[in-house]
């Protein structure tokens, strides 16, 4: 028992051996009978306060100790609670750097296996999401040496002439993207930003996804773009962006707008049906293959100094 604790029970003890020895000298003295009977009732009745009081102070110590225990458990689980999550801040922090040191292998398949790691990484850690769609943004914006046009479409024999596995790491990262963007996916991943700007997309597809920031700025789009039925919460950026290939949006919903601003179209797009929240921005935008916009509901289009075909189709 520590000190503190005897220096406790000797002053109570004390108290309790004053208190009796007290009040048996008032119930002595005080008495008006000297014979034995009374003196005997005397000294019980003083016994009887005495013990009292010191049931009383025991009460008072077992209190005391059960709320001390009650602090000590309390304590005990906080610092088990702040230790286990440590440890699992610390597992997580280890599988993304792993991860992440895959992504810089030489080697195609050890590439893939590290796209997947952060993907199970992100299903399992919802704070880590957004990370894990930065690192693949920035792995789809390095330097890439696209095909001079999609994939799609196209032959076995024609696609193993120009098989890359660098292509085949990028597509699977653009598909993580589709997967955990589409609202209707059970790996959904709501509130999702993008970073694609200057990237070399090959047949991209987001359609059918719910998405905040978005930026596109002078991202290489190779091959077919399918962006239908998408909602974009926050502006949407394609500022200068290249579309090599049909363009689709539509149905998508620019909830704060979007700017198309020098962007160039080589073949036709469609923006129909879609609605925009905001100023939909397509100044000096080249439609090389024409452009569809009908159906659709606008804030404020945008198209000065825009360029069509001599067809006039618009």
């Amino acid at each position: 028992m520590p000190l503190l604790k005897w220096r406790w029970v000797a002053a109570a003890a004390g108290v309790v051996a004053v208190v009796t020895a007290g009040l048996l000298w008032l119930l002595l003295g005080w008495s008006g009978s000297p014979d034995a009977p009374v003196r005997i009732d005397a000294v019980k009745t003083a016994f009887g306060i005495g013990a009292g009081a010191g049931g009383v102070f025991a009460l008072w110590l077992a209190t005391r100790r059960q709320r001390t225990m009650e602090l000590q458990l309390a304590e005990t689980t906080r610092v088990a609670g702040v230790t286990e999550r440590d440890l699992e801040e610390r597992r997580v922090t280890e599988l993304y750097t792993k991860a992440v040191e895959q992504l810089g292998s030489d080697k195609a398949p050890v590439r893939l296996g590290g796209l997947y790691a952060l993907e199970r990484l992100g299903q399992d850690n919802p704070k880590q999401r957004q990370t894990i769609v930065n690192v693949l943004c920035a792995y789809l914006r390095m330097p890439f040496k696209a095909p001079p046009t999609g994939l799609r479409g196209r032959t076995g024999a024609e696609l193993k002439d120009e098989e890359d596995p660098e292509l085949l790491v990028r597509l699977a990262a653009q598909e993580l993207l589709k997967t955990h963007l589409s609202h209707d996916e059970p790996g959904f991943w709501p509130g999702m930003s993008v970073d694609l700007q200057r990237a070399v997309l090959v047949d991209f597809r987001l359609s059918g996804c719910t998405l905040a920031a978005a930026d596109f700025s002078r991202a290489e789009f190779v091959g077919a773009v399918h962006i239908r039925g998408t909602t974009f919460t926050r502006r949407a950026g394609f500022y200068g962006t290249e579309f090599g290939d049909i363009a689709n949006f539509d149905q998508s919903v620019f909830e704060e707008g979007a700017f198309f601003s020098w962007a160039h179209f080589a073949r036709d797009v469609r923006f129909t049906r879609i609605r925009s929240g905001g100023l939909f921005q397509c100044s000096h935008t080249n439609f090389e293959g024409g452009a569809d916009f009908e159906g659709g509901e606008h804030a404020e289009l945008d198209l000065a100094d825009a360029r069509f075909p001599q067809d006039g189709t618009k």
